[in-house]
């Protein structure tokens, strides 16, 4: 696809408020390393913070075994962090190869299909149609196959420009609005060549590869 990568609008506040809970926890996880470690150094792993990620995660609308992963997988960073196993330079090289735009931008998916679509009015069938055309979108973004500006526009049924100029999610989308949302989510897939098969996101292991691949473990 020859298309300029759009320049980031700023994360999920100038794209729509409330884009995902489960995206501002990689948000945190990845800040986690610079904010704290500049502030307290060794001190890490028996801070508070952990409990404070915990909290997040457990109130996000990840599946239960993404949440633990996550837990697990920011409890074991820190640990090896105070332990003096990785080094500051290696966490920050885990959060650049955390591709937070994309996993902002895929979490705006993920919440439309579990925080819109799935307490909707639509039929099952048409929930599970939303869902997997959603699913391939937030597939497209992270593969860098579908841009931030392609998602807004197949959200837009769902999305509302506030007093202030930033988009967020409707209070209360029709049937017709989220129907679009899943023929423009299809079409958008379709365009991309994002295949119909594609399994559901797993963004605990996504930001679990990145950390491994940056802090050389297996």
């Amino acid at each position: 696809m020859n298309q300029e990568k759009p320049k980031s609008s700023g994360g999920c506040g100038k794209v729509a408020i409330g884009c995902g809970i489960a995206v501002l926890i990689v948000v945190i996880i990845v800040a986690l390393g610079a904010w704290y470690v500049a502030n307290n150094w060794r001190s890490l792993a028996s801070s508070g913070v952990a409990a404070a990620v915990n909290s997040a995660v457990e109130q996000s609308p990840l599946p239960d075994e993404q949440k633990q992963a996550i837990t697990t997988r920011v409890d074991q960073i820190k640990q090896d962090f105070a332990d003096g196993k990785i080094t500051l330079e290696q966490i920050v090289n885990a959060m650049e190869a955390v591709n937070i735009e994309g996993l902002i931008v895929a979490g705006m998916t993920q919440y439309v299909a579990s925080g819109i679509i799935e307490p909707s009015s639509l039929s099952d069938d048409d929930k599970t149609d939303a869902r997997q055309a959603l699913n391939r979108v937030a597939h497209g973004v992270l593969e860098g196959q579908i841009y931030q500006s392609q998602v807004q526009q197949a959200l837009d049924p769902v999305l509302v420009k506030s007093n202030s100029g930033d988009w967020q999610f409707k209070p209360s989308p029709s049937e017709a609005d989220l129907l679009k949302v899943t023929e423009n989510a299809s079409a958008l897939a379709d365009q991309a060549g994002v295949s119909e098969d594609v399994e559901e996101v797993d963004f605990a292991e996504r930001v679990g590869e990145a950390f491994d691949q940056a802090l050389g473990q297996p």
